[in-house]
């Protein structure tokens, strides 16, 4: 997780009157939002790590919006929003947070604007990509949604974030010594049908788009006193996805341009669950894995126009799959 600062909450936008409370003590007239990210593998806050700005959406009863608050930077601690009290009932709260570090547009989700999303079900993120391709670095992208009564004498909440992002890593290595990968005889893609996020990070809709990577590169190792028989090329693809939904039927899909031949064709959410059996299987579902992991480094050994399905190596661990089907 990055190392960023973090924020005071800056009122930028107000639908509706929130409170008429007035007092001395301008305090009163305040909630507290407190924002906590620890749906990661660590279970640690890291919110501070990973988030540059929120914008917090405050729908009523209706599930209409009444207000709307962006945060900025600064090296405020606690990751509280103080936000003006709305009147004494039930309200959803949205948050988005996001990075700032890739300053491209594309790197951002495209959120509406107050005047389209007056109604809660019209509140979305949705991935900034040209035509179905996208092959750009995101910026990360956290939500968290509460429902909560609000009262004079309840002021404090805490917004718990889910992270919406992914790096994914894909590393192709011939089998044996005097084999050598090219970065340009190779595709490499995802197949995807997550691009639109619905206001609680579930698939607002249907909508497909192919993650390419944002960098692909042969790798050489630098021979020394190597024999003939080391291997010392490795071809490396860095991308981006939205959040992976187990069951979407996202496919990784590798190809030889060279040859004309497709490589592999894997389902992407369950081959990377299989990780979990030697992480926490017992206490998590298949889709709190995926969530909670938001980094993936997969291994693929290659010989010629096939891969070896019996070794295979995400995020460490090594995987043996001579007995799983994996199509």
């Amino acid at each position: 997780m990055k190392k960023k600062k973090y924020i005071i909450g800056i009122f930028l936008f107000i639908l509706a009157a929130m409170s008429s409370c007035v007092y001395d003590d301008q305090s009163e007239c305040t909630l507290n939002l407190k924002f906590e990210y620890r749906y990661n593998m660590q279970n640690a806050d890291g919110f501070s790590h990973e988030v540059d700005e929120v914008e917090v959406y405050v729908y009523d009863e209706t599930k209409r919006l009444v207000g709307r608050y962006i945060t900025g930077v600064t090296d405020a601690l606690d990751c509280t929003m103080r936000i003006p009290l709305p009147a004494p009932g039930k309200y959803t709260f949205v948050a988005w947070g996001y990075s700032t570090n890739v300053m491209d547009e594309m790197a951002y989700f495209e959120i509406p604007e107050p005047g389209e999303c007056i109604m809660l079900e019209n509140l979305t993120a949705h991935l900034r990509r040209t035509g179905d391709c996208a092959n750009h670095k995101l910026n990360s992208l956290l939500n968290g949604t509460l429902e909560a009564e609000v009262s004079g004498a309840n002021r404090n909440l805490t917004v718990d974030m889910m992270k919406c992002t992914h790096a994914i890593r894909v590393i192709l290595m011939p089998t044996h010594g005097g084999q050598t990968l090219l970065s340009e005889d190779f595709d490499i893609h995802i197949e995807g049908r997550n691009g639109w996020l619905a206001y609680d990070a579930s698939t607002y809709q249907v909508d497909p788009v192919n993650y390419y990577p944002y960098y692909q590169k042969t790798e050489q190792r630098n021979r020394g006193n190597a024999g003939d028989a080391d291997i010392d090329n490795a071809v490396v693809a860095d991308l981006n996805t939205s959040r992976i939904l187990y069951g979407n039927n996202a496919r990784l899909v590798v190809s030889n341009k060279k040859l004309g031949h497709e490589i592999l064709n894997i389902d992407l959410a369950w081959f990377l669950s299989l990780q979990a059996i030697g992480e926490h299987k017992g206490e998590w579902s298949n889709q709190e894995y995926l969530d909670r992991q938001d980094e993936y480094a997969m291994t693929f050994f290659i010989d010629g126009d096939t891969w070896m399905k019996t070794h295979i190596i995400v995020n460490g661990w090594v995987l043996s799959l001579e007995d799983t089907e994996l199509e």
